[in-house]
């Protein structure tokens, strides 16, 4: 597997960041890999991240690691050096992982979480391991050139049903999924025309599609490939462009970010665990901290936050299970620390980094008002 590792910006070079202001800088990152030592792995990143004073959420699982994690440049940068060393508990295994950069002015954790999991992205089909095969990579810059050209193809957006009501690409297949679990289910009710064409699967970061391109090869379709580092990816090296409508639903406190990879004005509603845009904030069912457009009449502000799986405070890719929220603070929080490791599965359950760090990439937390009641 081709993987790419990024250079951090330096303060000095502060002046490339969308926002010179922005001062905390997060990384995120994962890999598939034979992680047979994770339980010991758990408490050496623990240390090694409260030295560095960081804040975020790292996942490990007997498949891999998956990370979102915040902090100053000095300690960014000491964080990715680590991972690139061949420090004992590493062995080198996390060398040259592809690793996405952002900024923020404020820390979009509240805490440092390390969370061991089943998987880092949550499928349950223990026949798909990304480590031994996935689907092929399609860069950025090369999905863009055959949008302009007209180049025929399915665009298919893996990501849960909240996130593309924020923004998808244009021509893009929604597969109407609440969780990613859905996914094997919703590919089997794809037309059989499409085996017959390029298929590219996209999410936030890339890793729900390490998994999906495998569950796609398994169903008879041929020719798939994966959009090399997600939405931020494409965002990253494309910039603004006709392809994408709306913003990049993220799971952290920024809650979502536009193509030039600065947070939007979009919130998250404490009753329902919605995104709110900015039109649902003019409407008069919108109460921060109560109610949106969306929950106000189906008395969703009632009953109290839940996700599957536990408690989480920092923003994972994909699950981290929880606990209910006892504040919006919290709540948002654990939101975020789903996917950003896992990248999609709690809520759902996204993309650690990614979706984590989902590479990148940035789990919304709990499954709508289905979910909330688990």
């Amino acid at each position: 597997m081709d993987e790419k590792a990024r250079e951090h910006i330096s303060p000095g070079e502060a002046s490339q960041r969308p926002d010179p202001e922005a001062k905390v800088v997060n990384i995120t990152g994962y890999r598939f890999l034979d992680l047979s030592d994770r339980d010991e792995l758990r408490p050496w990143f623990r240390e090694q991240c409260e030295a560095l004073a960081l804040k975020g959420l790292i996942l490990l699982s007997h498949e891999g690691i998956n990370y979102f994690v915040a902090g100053t440049q000095t300690a960014t940068d000491a964080f990715h050096a680590l991972l690139e060393s061949d420090a004992p508990p590493l062995k080198g295994r996390f060398k040259g992982i592809y690793c996405k950069v952002s900024y923020s002015r404020e820390p979009p954790f509240k805490r440092m979480l390390v969370k061991l999991k089943k998987e880092i992205i949550s499928l349950g089909i223990p026949s798909v391991k990304p480590a031994e095969r996935t689907g092929l990579r399609l860069e950025p810059t090369e999905l863009k050139q055959w949008l302009d050209e007209g180049k025929p193809c399915v665009l298919l957006d893996t990501r849960n049903d909240y996130e593309i009501r924020l923004g998808a690409f244009e021509q893009a297949v929604d597969m109407k999924l609440e969780s990613f679990g859905e996914f094997p289910a919703a590919v089997a009710k794809l037309p059989s025309e499409y085996k017959q064409l390029p298929v590219v699967t996209y999410c936030t970061g890339g890793v729900r599609c390490e998994k999906a391109t495998t569950v796609m090869q398994d169903a008879g379709f041929g020719e798939v490939y994966q959009l090399e580092g997600g939405i931020l990816g494409y965002f990253e090296a494309c910039g603004e462009t006709k392809h994408w409508r709306g913003d990049c639903f993220v799971f952290d406190d920024r809650v979502a970010l536009d193509q030039k990879l600065r947070e939007t004005s979009a919130k998250m509603c404490f009753a329902c665990r919605e995104p709110v845009t900015l039109s649902d904030q003019a409407s008069p069912k919108y109460v921060q901290g109560v109610s949106c457009p969306r929950c106000a009449d189906k008395g969703t502000n009632s009953r109290s936050y839940h996700r599957p799986g536990g408690n989480t405070a920092a923003n994972s890719n994909d699950d981290p299970g929880g606990k209910e929220a006892s504040s919006a603070a919290t709540a948002k929080e654990a939101a975020s620390a789903e996917d950003a490791t896992s990248n999609e599965n709690g809520r759902k359950g996204e993309d650690p980094a990614s979706e984590l760090p989902d590479a990148s990439a940035t789990a919304r937390l709990s499954k709508k008002a289905k979910s909330s009641s688990h």
